[in-house]
């Protein structure tokens, strides 16, 4: 599958207030998770206590907020030295932000094919999804229609984790 080299699941941040929108979003999503904290929390901790592996989909959101909040940093640090008529300095911050951005990337497609291995991860994901759109941010490879898209991949990935639990619990059963 063919990967954008720098895709802004946060969008181009021109301005403070866009800035505080992302991290206003990414603390909404963080609140929005905790809110499942009961359900989260004791997850992992039945997880172990029967040695099973705690669902990866809750790290997987916790990576992505964090992605997003240092990729906001690195956009503020490139907007100090672009205004700061340093061009070493401006070049330096572009990359780091361009790092970031990769790094936010790399979380997004995380996210979207990492099987959750429980239902409460398939709908803390589904929920955090909306979340992040609710807040005017965007997936990389939205527009693209078919298996190359981000949304597409959630979709398969949801649906095959969930897929993956009717069979788990019909084996138990």
């Amino acid at each position: 599958m063919t990967k954008a080299y720098c895709v802004f699941s946060t969008p181009p941040t021109n301005t403070s207030v866009t800035r505080r929108k992302i991290l206003g979003t990414a603390a909404v999503a963080a609140a929005a998770l905790a809110a499942t904290g009961a359900v989260a929390a004791a997850i992992p901790t039945a997880a172990a206590a029967a040695g099973i592996a705690p669902d990866p989909a809750f790290v997987l959101i916790a990576e992505k907020l964090a992605a997003d909040i240092a990729h906001c940093e690195a956009i503020d640090a490139q907007d100090e030295a672009d205004r700061a008529d340093d061009p070493d300095a401006a070049e330096e911050a572009f990359q780091r932000c361009c790092v970031a951005c990769g790094v936010v990337n790399e979380a997004d497609w995380r996210l979207a094919t990492t099987p959750p291995t429980t239902l409460a991860g398939v709908a803390a994901v589904l929920r955090f999804v909306n979340e992040i759109e609710d807040g005017g941010m965007e997936w990389p490879d939205t527009d693209a229609v078919g298996p190359d898209g981000w949304h597409y991949q959630l979709r398969a990935t949801m649906a095959a984790a969930i897929e993956a639990i009717i069979c788990q619990q019909a084996v138990l059963s």
